[in-house]
């Protein structure tokens, strides 16, 4: 029995969105089991990241082989959340992840009025419109604001884009600095990570991951 694909889409996104159709694709073609579950919980305008945490926890652990995680953005912040709290995962594929995600929200200028108003009009690419983020958000940041401190000792590939205008590649560098079994993959793209010659890499990575090993 093969282990499955996990995939954990990102902020103000769903499980539909490129990403998820591309990993999807490769798995369907190999007769992998694949789950993308939706994180927008317990729905976007109250969202908060402990629910998404506990959701994936959930899923992973009716899962009878520990499967190969591949998390975007803030989906990858979470994918880390969950192997360092402890679930058992084969592999984690970080695309971009958005570590120091509560960390610049809380201090941060991008978000002040968000701090100040406690909502946010935020447009959701999932949906095709524009929702109202509450305050849940802002309340549960603080829970995850610690994230280079958590331990993950399974196998990490991290890739990230030079050209990332919305996660700051030094925060996926040093996260990989403070774990040894992470690997960093600098790439020529931006935050999406959808160039063909990305793909090709994420493809390369999960080929890595699904091959037997020989004893």
């Amino acid at each position: 029995m093969k282990p499955g694909i996990v995939y954990l889409h990102g902020f103000a996104s769903g499980p539909g969105g490129q990403k998820g159709r591309h990993c999807r694709a490769w798995a369907e073609a190999r007769r992998i089991s694949f789950h993308a579950p939706d994180l927008n919980l317990p729905d976007f305008e109250h969202l908060r990241i402990t629910a998404q945490v506990e959701a994936v926890e959930a899923i992973l652990r009716g899962l009878p082989l520990p499967p190969v995680v591949v998390g975007s953005s803030l989906g990858g912040l979470v994918a880390a959340a969950v192997a360092g709290r402890g679930t058992a995962v084969a592999q984690l594929i970080l695309l971009a992840p958005a570590f120091g995600f509560a960390r610049r929200r809380l201090s941060g200028p991008r978000w002040s009025g968000y701090r100040r108003r406690g909502t946010l009009k935020v447009y959701h690419h999932a949906r095709e419109a524009w929702l109202q983020l509450g305050p849940d958000l802002l309340e549960d940041l603080p829970r995850w604001k610690d994230d280079l401190a958590w331990r993950i000792e399974a196998p990490t590939v991290i890739l990230h884009g030079a050209e990332d205008d919305a996660v700051p590649i030094v925060e996926s560098r040093a996260f990989a600095a403070a774990h040894p079994s992470c690997v960093l993959r600098e790439l020529e793209d931006d935050h999406a990570l959808l160039k063909p010659g990305t793909l090709a890499v994420l493809d390369g990575l999960l080929e890595d991951a699904f091959r037997p090993t020989r004893g």
